[in-house]
């Protein structure tokens, strides 16, 4: 199936890449690393960088408010007990109270932070195109600690309350303390790390511009495993379970059986080649990713053929994000859209009006997503 934007009814409009610790492991196996809670503390939302909600959010919504931000967003929010963390492309970064949309501080970085923080013991980490990781008190605004890397960081981090894991376009993947800024151990790739680290197991996986998948145990910080991917990669890998997904700027999206080393399926759109910026997110047999072809495409999970996509006005390098039976991801032509998981049908979309790179953040009933036209849109149902 093939379903273009502005097809169903039910729309609604506004008004007017670059690319120590045994207790840790003990840890995120007791507690299955940061799993899905009524927060969106990561990146994608949870450790495993598969964007699942634990509650369902269906259309239509309403605007709760929206905050100013007129550097432009790229990141996507993170959104803990409360309160609501993005980066703005001037380098400020901002916590906003969720039920309020009314600034509690805000941070000045010398450049841009285009990528999502992540909050471990009171602090809130991220880092900047100069190439800074920030720590930062939650509670009064200000710097804890700040490492230099030797390149910008696109990579959101990873945090737990044992390391804080983030890379860097130095090419290397960092291990902080969260309380010191100690480097635990730093691990070197052969190109560019844009991907933001998942954690599942007492592993890490990153994937990078030099085309390997990368599988780096967490307590020694060295590589157990690569797999070579033949293409350049952004995005971050989604795991689930002994498999990883992810998209390449070959024109694919590739299933990889990380336990046996291998590719099991590489999917290429039967009418398009584009590269795919985003990350996908992995339910109900559907591998569901946005393409720079203007699409979101699902995948069968098993076989890699196309199950339905999805049609909007310009590139998907913002990554879906799924609560209940509903799709949400915004889009290069301003538009955040709800889809039907199961068939992609358009539910719902609201224009934004500025183009979309960031990622829905879902928690507490409510949606934050931001644009380069400056705002940072709160959205609740409608009914609430």
């Amino acid at each position: 199936m093939n379903h273009q934007a502005g097809e169903t009814a039910g729309t609604h409009g506004k008004p007017a890449l670059n690319c120590a610790w045994v207790l840790w492991a003990a840890v995120l196996m007791a507690h299955g690393t940061l799993s899905r809670a009524a927060d969106w503390p990561l990146f994608l939302g949870n450790s495993d960088r598969n964007a699942i909600a634990e509650s369902d959010i269906d259309p239509p919504l309403d605007v709760q408010w929206v905050y100013d931000a007129p550097g432009g967003v790229d990141s996507t929010a993170i959104i803990v007990d409360g309160t609501v963390y993005f980066g703005e492309m001037d380098g400020r970064f901002h916590a906003v109270d969720l039920e309020t949309g009314k600034a509690q501080w805000v941070y000045q970085a010398n450049l841009g932070v285009p990528a999502s923080g992540c909050v471990a013991r009171g602090t809130v980490f991220f880092g900047d195109e100069e190439g800074y990781f920030h720590a930062v008190d939650i509670e009064t605004g200000e710097a804890s600690w700040i490492y230099q890397t030797f390149a910008e960081i696109l990579s959101s981090p990873h945090c737990s309350d044992e390391a804080v894991l983030v890379g860097s376009y130095d090419t290397h993947l960092y291990a902080f303390d969260p309380e010191t800024g100690k480097v635990l151990w730093k691990y070197q790739t052969d190109d560019r790390v844009n991907s933001s680290p998942a954690v599942v197991g007492g592993k890490t996986f990153i994937t990078g511009c030099d085309g390997k998948f990368r599988i780096i145990d967490i307590k020694s910080g060295e590589e157990d495993a690569f797999v070579d991917m033949r293409d350049y990669v952004a995005a971050s890998p989604a795991v689930v379970g002994g498999s990883a997904y992810v998209g390449t700027f070959g024109y694919e999206v590739l299933k990889i059986d990380w336990e046996d080393g291998k590719v099991a399926w590489r999917y290429d759109h039967p009418e398009t080649d584009f590269e795919f910026f985003a990350s996908p997110v992995v339910s109900g047999g559907l591998v569901v990713i946005g393409g720079r072809d203007k699409r979101v495409h699902a995948i069968d999970e098993q076989s890699g053929e196309l199950e339905w996509d999805f049609q909007t006005g310009s590139r998907v390098d913002s990554s879906p994000a799924l609560a209940g039976n509903v799709i949400w991801v915004g889009s290069m032509d301003g538009n955040l859209y709800a889809l039907d998981h199961s068939d992609g049908s358009l539910l719902w979309k609201f224009a934004i009006g500025g183009r979309i790179v960031a990622s829905p953040a879902i928690a507490d009933g409510r949606i934050v997503i931001g644009s380069r036209s400056g705002e940072v849109y709160c959205f609740a149902r409608a009914d609430e």
